[in-house]
């Protein structure tokens, strides 16, 4: 596979060179990102992410990881090395706490809101037509038990026929958990092109000192038919990635929108 050593995820394309936000810079001690990051992070991104940017890699495997297995990440550490996907890519952000005191709501809500996967502009037709992330996102079930939610969701990612999404989410205090995977196989035409409960997307967020970590892996264990992989990158290539900055941009608009009140 050559352009899908580059990555995955189960939700989200490159952004539009126009669509931008603002970048909120953070001031975060060499002592926290050393509890938080091996040294797989390089100073170059270390600087990238105290300057409020996001930062975006394939890392192949989790065993390229740069988040430390820490309590905030155990969790989300665990559903990706079940998975033990073959394609993997790693989002990392933070946020300061203050002005973002609401942060797990938003991105809970966010997360809920079927136009947050079918509304994200992805790519564009040959005649010049915005193509969206999903095509449908359709919620089916929302069963609640105890902290946790557990959704179930139809989606449509062309050209791959549709799939169904299971969401688990928990939410509480400064911390949050998201972890979906597909609950069927995911076929290209006649071909079946990822196993069931092979795909899968994480982001775990939690308030660490006085910023908010926002980390996402998302990975995919696929079959290797060269026929098929060029259609398959199409379809899953930087898809979590702008997911999130679909959602960053979010944040920053509810921030101003709150400033401006």
């Amino acid at each position: 596979m050559k352009k899908l050593k580059k990555f995955l995820l189960a939700f989200i394309c490159i952004l539009s060179v126009s669509l931008v936000f603002s970048q909120t810079p953070v001031r975060i001690m060499d002592g926290e990102i050393n509890y938080l990051f091996n040294d797989r992070l390089s100073d170059v991104e270390i600087l990238e992410l105290r300057n409020g940017e996001v930062v975006t890699k394939s890392i192949k495997k989790l065993k390229y990881a740069r988040i430390n297995e820490i309590p905030e990440t155990e969790q989300l550490i665990k559903a990706v090395r079940e998975v033990n996907p073959n394609h993997l890519a790693e989002i990392i952000k933070i946020l300061p706490y203050q002005g973002y005191e609401n942060l797990t709501e938003i991105i809970s809500d966010m997360l809920k809101n079927e136009e947050s996967y079918t509304k994200v502009p992805f790519s564009y037709n040959d005649d010049g037509s915005i193509r969206y992330l999903y095509s449908l996102a359709e919620i089916q079930t929302i069963e609640q038990k105890e902290d946790r939610e557990f959704i179930t969701e139809k989606f449509i990612m062309p050209p791959l026929d549709y799939f169904i999404g299971r969401i688990e989410s928990c939410k509480f205090g400064n911390y949050f958990f998201y972890h979906m995977q597909n609950t069927n196989k995911i076929r290209y035409k006649i071909f079946s092109a990822v196993g069931k409960r092979k795909l899968i997307a994480v982001i775990s967020l939690f308030r660490y000192g006085d910023n908010w970590i926002i980390y996402a892996l998302g990975g995919v264990d696929m079959i290797r038919l060269p026929f098929i992989d060029s259609a398959v990158d199409r379809a899953f290539y930087n898809r979590i990635k702008t997911f999130c900055l679909f959602t960053f941009e979010k944040l920053e608009e509810s921030r101003s929108k709150g400033e401006e009140k």
